[in-house]
């Protein structure tokens, strides 16, 4: 979220051509298919040939033959990596496209009275984009409760499959691999509450907001 609505700011200043090319490779990534995208992931961190070892070993760091998935931590700071990646152009374009209905004379008339850039951010736009922020954070939760696919091919590419799960890979290896398809169903259910409870706060601040509308 704070990535996204940074860069859907920043491009409301950029010249027209940079911010074109900036939303051309924000769509290219957003619309790669998460299996293609991963195994260009997984080349990135690969313990022998990544890109990513080889600048950081020439960078003075040891990390040569690092294994990135092996670990938890490193397996998890991956994935978020990628997650945040696929996650940041729907954010960023569905802001951007509110902060274009922003009246530019009311953030004009802002600095004529002398707010700073951060006044106006606190006391102007974010309050006109709220709506959007509200539905895109809710949205944002469900997707991350839903995470499946990319936990699952890194877990299949070398990582963990014990230390390194989240709901939904837990659940399918309790149903589909373990067979034990009452816990996986219970472990559901769970998962079904929790989604309630977090999206239950952005649900109400809608519907407050629908009200007062």
């Amino acid at each position: 979220m704070a990535v996204g609505v940074g860069l859907a700011l920043l491009m409301r200043h950029m010249a027209r051509s940079v911010r074109i090319l900036l939303q051309t490779g924000l769509l290219l990534a957003w619309a790669m298919p998460v299996v293609a995208s991963l195994t260009v992931w997984e080349w990135l961190f690969d313990t022998q040939y990544g890109v990513i070892n080889y600048l950081l070993t020439q960078m003075g760091f040891d990390f040569e033959g690092h294994s990135w998935l092996l670990r938890p931590l490193s397996f998890f700071f991956v994935a978020t990596v990628i997650v945040v990646w696929m996650s940041v152009p729907f954010v960023a374009f569905t802001v951007y496209a509110a902060l274009t209905q922003v009246p530019e004379d009311l953030l004009e008339a802002a600095e004529i009275d002398g707010a700073s850039a951060w006044s106006r951010l606190r006391h102007i736009i974010l309050p006109s984009v709220r709506p959007v922020l509200l539905v895109v954070g809710l949205l944002q939760i469900i997707w991350d409760l839903r995470v499946f696919s990319q936990i699952y091919i890194l877990q299949k590419a070398g990582g963990s499959t014990h230390d390194t799960n989240l709901l939904g890979t837990y659940i399918y290896r309790l149903g589909i691999g373990g067979g034990e398809f009452g816990m996986a169903a219970a472990v559901a259910m769970f998962m079904l509450v929790l989604t309630v409870v977090l999206t239950s706060p952005y649900v109400r601040a809608m519907l407050k907001q629908e009200g007062e509308a």
